[in-house]
């Protein structure tokens, strides 16, 4: 299910572990998912919507505080869900299957919230937003492919042509850009070409442009793009220049006093330590993978400019 979450969606998640820590609960419940929800951006959709119905992150928190006692807990390592807060996360993959999507965001986890509708968070937005059902039509997800909004053929082929662009990776705007002149029946490429835009001056504007200057760039990629390795003969360094994710470790670490293989940190250095191992077999192709991405991109387009269409 994981694999499904947005960033922001397993941004929710992170915070939640944290609003837990600061109320010293030894559980990550509905109500800290709701406040991690809260702690989004003010832009963020999701956020927005909430705040539509009056509700700010300090009045969500006194309400929580409310209806939960202060805990006495100084859990450092993993803090596990309660029963509620993963029937949340269950309810909130059906949110999105049933909208016909194929993520999981931070607006799937509140409807979450709302199908299960007995937890704390339920019952403070049932109070506090006037109701289950304004929560959810404030929410106003649009469907995705299963919805009533119908494609016409030109634009099926365009997305899937951008899918095909993108190699598995996040589909940016970008991607669609290209797309666009790839599928030579649709409107889109008529008039770009009756505008003197070819199918080259896009890919070679595409390939010039810095895509961490955009909102293309997912979280993921932008502090992935800032990692390094530096290996020695016995031991493997890897340097993170993102500045949240830096902050965060400060923060790990200052919690546990010292970051090593022992005790609450354990568990997730051995879960490293196998991926590593795991990932042995397919090392080389990785290392071969950022070489090569982009003559395969290019001998992608070429096939698809020969071709047509999809």
């Amino acid at each position: 299910m994981f694999e499904r979450f947005t960033g922001e969606a397993r941004q929710v998640i992170v915070d939640a572990q944290e609003v837990a820590r600061e109320m010293r609960h030894n559980h990550i419940g509905t109500e800290h998912m709701l406040l991690g929800v809260m702690r989004l951006s003010p832009d963020v959709a999701v956020r927005k919507s909430l705040t539509t119905l009056g509700l700010t992150p300090e009045g969500l928190w006194a309400a929580v505080e409310q209806a939960v006692a202060p805990g006495t807990s100084d859990r450092k390592g993993h803090i596990p869900f309660t029963p509620r807060a993963k029937k949340v996360m269950e309810l909130s993959l059906r949110e999105s299957l049933r909208l016909g999507h194929d993520f999981i965001g931070p607006e799937h986890l509140v409807l979450g919230i709302v199908a299960e509708g007995e937890g704390v968070a339920a019952q403070v937005l049932a109070r506090d937003a006037g109701g289950l059902d304004q929560v959810r039509q404030a929410l106003a997800v649009p469907p995705g492919r299963r919805g009533s909004v119908p494609r016409t053929p030109a634009a099926e082929r365009i997305v899937a042509v951008a899918e095909q662009i993108a190699a598995g990776g996040p589909v940016g705007s970008h991607h669609f850009l290209e797309a666009l002149m790839q599928v030579d029946t649709g409107m889109a490429a008529k008039v770009l070409t009756q505008l003197g835009v070819t199918a080259e001056s896009i890919i070679a504007g595409v390939d010039a442009g810095d895509l961490a200057a955009t909102s293309d760039i997912t979280p993921e990629q932008a502090a992935a793009s800032t990692m390094r390795w530096e290996v020695g003969e016995d031991t493997a360094t890897l340097t993170i220049g993102d500045d949240e994710t830096v902050a965060r470790l400060r923060a790990l670490i200052a919690e546990s006093e010292a970051l090593n293989g022992d005790g609450p940190l354990a568990g997730p250095f051995i879960t490293l330590h196998r991926a590593v191992h795991q990932f042995t077999d397919t090392v080389d192709g990785f290392l071969q993978l950022n070489e090569t991405s982009v003559e395969q991109r290019r001998s992608l387009r070429d096939r698809l400019r020969r071709r047509g269409r999809p």
